[in-house]
């Protein structure tokens, strides 16, 4: 009896002279913090993503008023006795224009310029007459996604979204589609 009591009284306590010291996590312990980041990953990218285009989209949003503005300004201006006109083109308005090429605003009918790139969205004047026009700003997103295209025409007075599910990213669609 002598002896188990000298064993208890020097029984190891956790941590000392033990031969195997535990360190670092356990395969359990990992997979549990990559899952838990993988579905924080999953909500906030497309979150993310979602974010960045309606910002893209309010660029567009900018031009297709500047535009209308520069419409009703060669509405005006541009007159040919009582006959008034919009522009066709988006060369011959003066937010689309670069200093380099200034000479639509000089002469619209000859006018090559059909485009205009404001940030990622092209702008183009669909059509254009003596009382009504209606220009377009898209976008390709991604390959799986709709074009977005928003639009103003001479009776709207704020641009309209055409297809608003082209912003809403998805995984799915962007991996199986």
């Amino acid at each position: 009896m002598t002896r188990m009591r000298d064993r208890s009284q020097h029984a190891q306590r956790p941590g000392e002279g033990s031969i195997s010291l535990q360190r670092g996590f356990s395969l359990v312990e990992l997979m549990v913090v990559v899952a838990i980041a993988a579905i924080l990953a999953s909500v906030a990218m497309p979150a993310y993503v979602n974010y960045i285009n309606r910002a893209r989209q309010s660029e567009a949003i900018t031009a297709l008023m500047n535009a209308k503005m520069d419409q009703e300004v060669f509405w005006e201006e541009r007159a040919v006795g009582t006959l008034h006109r919009y522009a066709g083109t988006i060369g011959c308005l003066p937010s689309f224009v670069n200093s380099a090429n200034t000479s639509c605003l000089r002469d619209c009918s000859s006018c090559p310029q059909t485009s205009g790139v404001v940030g990622s969205y092209t702008v183009q004047v669909q059509s254009a007459s003596t009382n009504s026009y209606q220009i377009i700003a898209f976008r390709k997103i991604y390959a799986a996604a709709p074009t977005d295209v928003v639009r103003i025409s001479s009776t709207l007075d704020v641009p309209v979204v055409v297809n608003e599910n082209a912003l809403k990213f998805s995984i799915f669609r962007l991996l199986f589609q």
